[in-house]
């Protein structure tokens, strides 16, 4: 399929029919089962949130260098990532989650507290390069069949904006901007795990209904976007009340979690009311490794994330990425999360998943 929107030549259309994610107009996965169990509207997905990533800051920009040329180089990032989708889609993945204020990728505190991966000065002019990558990774994936989930806001950025009117003001702006490419293939995460821990009241449970409205009411030519906010991976962190209310689609991480564990926690949410008066997709956008839980989501009629962050991070959650530093070859470098990335299926771990998502949805 093959549509003109605006300007714009684009080939995938997310949409949602009640617990289903569509493209094209048809049911994702159609008519596929595994193990007994339909998988027909799913959209499996992986936490790629490095794609567009850049550093500010000099200090730190030099931890992200290649092993092959010492250097960091944003656009061969991007574009590393890009070439990669068609191999991701032959798997049968659907989606990619893509960050424009990034993830942790360091957790050392002399990093994770100094370094500045942000597409927003702080009050809230947008930088041209981080918007001009996001256009290829979407471009790339709407050539593919893919879909963007394109995440706002991160912890250790958002704070650096300058107050609750810019928050919105960047959250309407970047909303416009994505409508105005043309491209139908973008999902929206406005806060990466809106939650008490977090210093500003719009990314929190109570308030973060306010950034998904302000997103769900830009409109252009008489479209809007597909609007949502993930949530940690707490066993009781997922949205509720006016957050669940105003949401398009929910995205409960599950961090942590065991696959018993994740099947509760996806239960308590759907029995939430505001989830029962309109049932919508449960699209899980940041797990773990763990392919037992992409089963355990799959079997909940979840959708799934799969979240890799490699060694060198000093991150430990059920997987240790402690255990030994950053690979010293480009060949060899683990996960998606910390950089510099090898945005290939180069690994074990990153072989175990894709080749379970292929049994699970026999690539199409």
């Amino acid at each position: 399929m093959a549509a003109r929107r605006g300007g714009t030549t684009v080939k995938t259309e997310v949409g949602l029919d009640g617990t289903k994610f569509l493209i094209n107009g048809r049911p994702t996965y159609e008519g596929v089962t595994w193990r007994g169990q339909s998988v027909e509207g799913l959209l499996l997905n992986s936490r790629m949130i490095q794609a567009i990533f850049d550093d500010a800051n000099p200090e730190t920009r030099k931890w992200w260098a290649y092993p092959d040329t010492g250097e960091w180089d944003p656009d061969r990032n991007t574009g590393e990532f890009c070439a990669a989708l068609p191999e991701y889609r032959r798997h049968g993945l659907l989606a990619v989650t893509v960050g424009l204020q990034g993830g942790g990728s360091v957790y050392i505190p002399e990093v994770y507290n100094e370094y500045v991966n942000s597409a927003y000065e702080p009050d809230g002019t947008f930088k041209p390069p981080y918007f001009d990558r996001l256009l290829r990774v979407i471009r790339a994936a709407d050539e593919v069949g893919m879909v963007v989930i394109v995440n706002y806001f991160y912890v250790k950025h958002a704070p650096r904006l300058e107050g609750d009117d810019v928050l919105l003001d960047v959250t309407r702006r970047v909303t416009e901007w994505l409508l105005r490419t043309g491209y139908c293939n973008i999902l929206v995460d406005v806060a990466n795990e809106a939650a008490d821990w977090w210093p500003l009241e719009l990314m929190q449970p109570a308030g973060v209904h306010r950034l998904i409205e302000a997103a769900r009411e830009v409109t252009v030519d008489g479209g809007r976007l597909l609007v949502s906010s993930s949530s940690g991976g707490g066993m009781d962190e997922y949205a509720k009340g006016a957050w669940l209310a105003a949401e398009d689609f929910t995205m409960p991480h599950g961090n942590g979690r065991t696959p018993e564990q994740l099947k509760e926690k996806i239960r308590r949410l759907c029995a939430e009311p505001e989830y029962r008066e309109r049932p919508r997709p449960v699209c899980i956008n940041e797990d773990s490794i763990f392919v037992e839980n992409l089963e355990a989501a799959v079997e909940e009629g979840a959708s799934w994330g799969f979240y890799c962050q490699g060694y060198g991070s000093e991150y430990q959650d059920r997987m240790n990425w402690k255990v030994h530093g950053r690979e010293e070859t480009c060949d060899r470098l683990s996960g998606y999360q910390t950089l510099p990335v090898n945005w290939g299926i180069n690994t074990d771990i990153k072989r175990a998943f894709f080749d379970k998502v292929k049994e699970i949805t026999g690539g199409s």
